[in-house]
């Protein structure tokens, strides 16, 4: 996977996660410390998180490191296994 394909995969993984909680991108990037440009910018595939910011993500969705990117590379393997119309 190159970085631009796996930067939106990561952006929808993300996204996904966090309107199924309910959150603006506001509310994400007060939990993260951050700005929801930033959030936006993640979620569009344009900004590639740090490790450091990456343990954040995780904590902010109430699960370890290890869950965050089993879960992510779950929704990868998912959509690649789905055919596309």
């Amino acid at each position: 996977m190159e970085k631009l394909e796996f930067n939106k995969a990561f952006g929808l993984f993300i996204k996904k996660r966090r309107t199924l909680k309910g959150w603006s991108q506001t509310d994400l990037a007060s939990l993260l410390g951050n700005n929801s440009q930033n959030i936006s910018r993640i979620e569009r595939g344009e900004l590639t998180p740090t490790i450091f910011w990456f343990q954040k993500l995780a904590n902010a969705f109430d699960c370890s490191a290890s869950e965050f990117l089993k879960d992510f590379e779950d929704s990868v393997k998912k959509k690649l296994s789905t055919p596309s119309n």
